[in-house]
């Protein structure tokens, strides 16, 4: 069931009116009957691998809780052999068709011919989401940072809450779980504010992100025939495109949950007005971010094999350098699984050593470039470095993200090197020539209008300003123009796909 259908809008409609009509004590029952429904349309097979992941998931926290603190060893045990299977799974599902297709040329090459046959297998909705929640309560559990949950109904509940199960956000059982049972009375500005939201998110996806896909989908596959700037343009295009939609598909997700009086963590924090990679990432897909944080990243760098080899550089590199090497491995494995969770290509493997390539050489460097900013008198705080460092973060992330959009990994090195090739670029011409991607005049002009608001809105909330408070204390002719005008955008200026449907959400093949 699609995010951006009217089926969905019927079915929302329904259980938020029967959350706020059932008894206190049955809601958690209407969530949990709701969200294996939502989970059923996606058809009856896919239900085992949540099922499965559940049971596993639940029998061995109940194990690990069993036993003391001491007892480090046994808790071991059942954890991996939980990871195993659960990642095991997700591995065999979303991974086994590229290890078949790439194993067998490189057997090749050594005159072996083992032939792995290929598999049609339809990913079950929301595995990476689900399995990585669920791995996390997994190892809380282990670390003895809460109790195991002894409902089975509740800890389905939380593995299969239906708003967050198809892009997310990965929450964490102790910030989510507990909302499940506390008292939800009506509240009509949590309602208010959770269909404002909800409005938001369909206007980045269906305004914004489904009409850049156009010119997208235009470009990149033929790229060679087009101008540097119109290439530049296409990738532009799409690392809004991305951010619009994911972004979008989080805020109707927090939307609906908010309604419901439950708050769902942030997913985005304006990641484009980063002025590093590393803030970047701090701001983009937070969930996903900081659940690698503290289950790889923390365990890699606190290692007894770190602490060695922490000691080890600290004697042969002086300074920054050998205090930071202990770090470089860990953060090159945290984003190459970055990379590889996103999707099974070699785009997706490229973009995790891209991003985990570009920070460490940024934590290599930074010295240098201090001594660079001090030499020339630039200080922190100025606005037009401050802006610099903007720009070039996103361009930086804007290649990465090309990488894994283009058909290959070398398509989008030549992508990259076409659009950033001066010689290729036609200024004078580009207004006319953007006609010619995808998108006719008026299009366009939608296009741009709608970034500009977009923009608009993303500045004011960077310094501080709260819209849907600020909405909320206008006029109520004011307030319900802004709100008629957001649905009567989305309405008009959706881009809507065979039988009115919107397209799907990028993030939803995840």
């Amino acid at each position: 069931m699609s995010f951006v259908s009217g089926q969905f809008l019927l079915f929302v409609a329904v259980v938020v009116v029967l959350f706020y009509v059932v008894p206190q004590k049955y809601k958690w029952v209407l969530l949990l009957v709701a969200s294996y429904s939502f989970y059923l349309f996606g058809g009856v097979k896919p239900v085992i691998f949540i099922l499965l992941s559940t049971f596993s998931t639940f029998g061995a926290g109940l194990m690990m809780g069993r036993y003391e603190k001491k007892q480090k060893k046994e808790k071991r045990r059942i954890l991996v052999l939980l990871l195993l299977l659960n990642f095991g799974i997700l591995l065999l599902l979303k991974y086994y068709n590229f290890f078949a297709e790439n194993i067998d040329p490189l057997f090749r090459t050594f005159e072996y011919d083992i032939s792995m046959p290929l598999v049609n297998i339809m990913l079950p909705l929301g595995i990476s989401f689900y399995t990585f929640q669920a791995m996390g309560y997994a190892i809380d559990i282990y670390r003895g940072k809460y109790e195991p949950e002894t409902n089975l109904a509740h800890f389905a509940l939380f593995v299969s809450f239906f708003p967050q199960i198809m892009q997310g956000p990965i929450s964490r059982y102790n910030q989510l779980a507990p909302q499940f049972f506390a008292e939800h009375r009506f509240e009509y500005k949590k309602v208010k504010f959770g269909i404002q939201l909800m409005l938001w998110g369909f206007f980045k996806k269906m305004v914004i992100a489904d009409r850049m896909a156009i010119l997208v989908d235009t470009v990149f596959p033929y790229y060679y025939g087009y101008d540097g700037d119109q290439v530049f343009v296409a990738m532009f295009c799409y690392a809004i495109q991305i951010y619009a939609d994911f972004s979008g598909g989080i805020d109707i997700t927090r939307g609906l949950a908010g309604a419901m009086g439950i708050e769902l963590v942030q997913n985005f924090q304006r990641p484009y007005f980063a002025i590093t990679v590393p803030e970047y990432w701090r701001r983009w897909h937070m969930s996903l971010t900081n659940w690698m944080r503290d289950y790889v990243f923390f365990p890699l760098t606190l290692s007894k094999m770190s602490n060695k080899l922490g000691r080890c550089s600290r004697k042969k590199f002086k300074g920054v350098v050998g205090r930071q090497i202990p770090s470089y491995l860990p953060t090159f494995i945290v984003f190459f699984l970055i990379g590889v969770w996103h999707g099974a290509s070699w785009g997706y493997i490229a973009f995790g050593f891209y991003n985990g390539t570009v920070i460490v050489l940024g934590m290599m460097l930074k010295p240098l470039f201090e001594a660079v900013n001090k030499k020339l008198g630039i200080k922190e705080g100025n606005t037009l470095f401050r802006i610099w460092q903007i720009i070039r973060t996103f361009l930086i992330m804007m290649v990465g993200k090309t990488l894994v959009r283009a058909v290959s990994v070398k398509d989008g090195i030549l992508m990259t090197l076409i659009a950033f090739d001066p010689a290729r670029w036609d200024i004078p011409h580009l207004p006319w020539n953007m006609v010619g991607m995808g998108l006719g005049k008026n299009q366009m002009l939608v296009l741009m209008i709608s970034c500009i608001i977009f923009f608009f809105v993303s500045f004011l909330q960077e310094n501080g300003l709260q819209m849907r408070e600020t909405i909320s204390g206008q006029r109520t002719r004011v307030r319900w123009t802004i709100y008629l005008l957001g649905i009567a955008a989305v309405l008009i200026f959706g881009i809507y796909g065979p039988g009115y449907t919107a397209g799907e959400f990028i993030y939803r093949n995840f």
